[in-house]
């Protein structure tokens, strides 16, 4: 699935998705990585859902974020409630969706200056 461009070239911004990879303006992507409009993180250790914790949405709050827009893959499935908690008590939104949908949404806020974070777990592709 191609994106539109973003009227700014030097705001980070999806161009590409597809199931094991994301274009983020013109870099590859094959792995979990985390994002905001000026920086982009492509080794983040979270490789599953199952091992999102808190210390890796730690990670992304180094962005600063107001909300953190989470791709959980290929499907939309929702983290336990522990770590809406945690997103909460750090005055950060969380909002769950399939990676194309958070691509989708996160280039959209970008285009209203908001404080936005990306986080795509790509899981590896099973054997």
């Amino acid at each position: 699935m191609k994106f539109t461009e973003h009227r700014d070239s030097n705001i980070l911004s999806v161009k590409k998705y597809q199931p094991g990879l994301v274009k983020i303006n013109e870099t590859d992507v094959h792995g979990s990585c985390f994002l905001n409009q000026h920086e982009l993180v492509t080794d983040w250790s979270c490789r599953t859902l199952d091992e999102l914790n808190e210390d890796h949405l730690q990670e992304v709050f180094s962005l600063r974020p107001e909300v953190i827009i989470l791709g959980t893959g290929e499907r939309q499935t929702f983290p336990a409630p522990k770590l809406f908690a945690f997103c909460t008590q750090n005055g950060i939104g969380l909002e769950v969706m399939d990676n194309a949908a958070a691509c989708r949404t996160y280039n959209v806020l970008t285009t209203e200056d908001r404080e936005v974070a990306l986080a795509l777990i790509m899981e590896p592709a099973a054997d």
